[in-house]
Parts: C-alpha cells; structure tokens; sequence
C-alpha cells in the first residue's frame, strides 16, 4: 500500500529534512509541504491525503489544532500525525481532542516517523512515549486512544435512541461522514458494533 504523505509545517529547513527523510521510501508518495492550516484544508479537500504531519504553531491565523478540527470535521478520513516541538500534556491532550491520530515529537528517529506514519495509515493510533506522561488526566480519564469532541458527539447521539440518519442530520453531516466516525470510535475503543461502542463510552465517563 502506498500511503499519500502531506508535510504542514511553515520553517522550511523542518520541511526540507522532512522531505529528505521520506524520500526513496517505497511505500511513500510525498505530496508536498503546506505552511498554513488553510492551506491544509484546502488541500484536504482537493487531493487525496492519506496522512498530514502538521505542525501546532503555523503561519497564517489557524494553528496545526484548529486545522485538525476542521480538517476531521469535513473529512474525518483523513488520518492526521501532529508532529510538533511542543511536548506539553496540555498540547497533546488538546490536539487528541481535536481529532489528531498520533502525536510525536520532531526529535523523532526516521525509523519511529516511518512506523508512526504506516501505523496511523492502518488504523492504529499513535502517541510519541515521550509525550504520554501527564495527558491521562487532561484528557479526563480517557487512554491515549482518546475519542474527539465529534466522536462524542456521534456516541451521545445513538445512546439518546437517535439513528445514524438521525444523528447525521442533527450534526449537520452526511451519514457517511457518521458511518466514517463510527469506524473510528469502534477502532479506539476496541468493540465491535454500536451498542458495544455506547455501553463502552458510559464505563469511561464520555457520554451520560
């Protein structure tokens, strides 16, 4: 499997060796660089993305966070690696609950980059052991496979009884884009169908 790479990340001395680190790497068609998160989303929309490292800090008034969320919103598909200087639990919860995939330091070796981005490109998701410590409790009480705001939302919907039709309407949504966070949800929570999912949310506290 080819996996389509997207760089995000506005200091090109950080773009270019991230270019060099993918480049020959068979199993890796490299996209190119955006530097800001409207370009991100745009190009979300246009190409056909397989895995965005974005940065956090970006130019242009969106942040590498804020883009995720829009990016997930619209095209939760779309598998996301933040890939950041920032290291804090206060970052990594916020780019988790976001909708990020993975989260990893750019102190990252090649090899670790590589398996973070083949992982994610799976459907697996990936944390950087570097940055776990402290985010359990930012993230209140979730693992490192915490659910996004959206995935939430979807859960809480079908244990108010609504269907999927109905809880893409009132999210505003295509059944399709709810079908794609079920996915999602089923992934990191480890379950196999709905009712799964819902009883699985309630034990962990994120839907009541």
């Amino acid at each position: 499997m080819t996996i389509n790479v997207l760089i995000v990340e506005d200091h090109t001395v950080v773009s270019q060796g991230l270019e060099a680190m993918l480049a020959g790497v068979d199993d890796v068609n490299l996209l190119g660089t955006r530097t800001s998160g409207e370009d991100a989303i745009a190009a979300s929309e246009t190409e056909q993305v397989g895995v965005m490292l974005m940065d956090v800090s970006l130019s242009g008034a969106m942040n590498g966070i804020e883009a995720t969320k829009r990016i997930k919103e619209t095209k939760p598909e779309t598998k996301i690696l933040v890939l950041t200087m920032y290291t804090d639990p206060a970052t990594v919860a916020e780019a988790i609950k976001a909708g990020a995939d993975g989260y990893m330091s750019k102190g990252a070796s090649r090899d670790a980059l590589l398996q973070g981005i083949r992982d994610i490109a799976e459907g697996r998701s990936v944390l950087d052991s570097t940055v776990t410590e402290g985010v359990f409790g930012r993230l209140g009480g979730r693992d490192a496979r915490g659910l996004s705001d959206r995935e939430v939302s979807v859960l809480q919907g079908l244990s108010n009884g609504l269907s999927t039709k109905e809880v893409a309407s009132q999210m505003h949504l295509s059944e399709e884009t709810i079908k794609t966070y079920l996915k999602q949800v089923f992934r990191k929570l480890q379950v196999r169908d709905r009712t799964e999912a819902v009883a699985e949310a309630f034990r962990r506290g994120l839907i009541h």
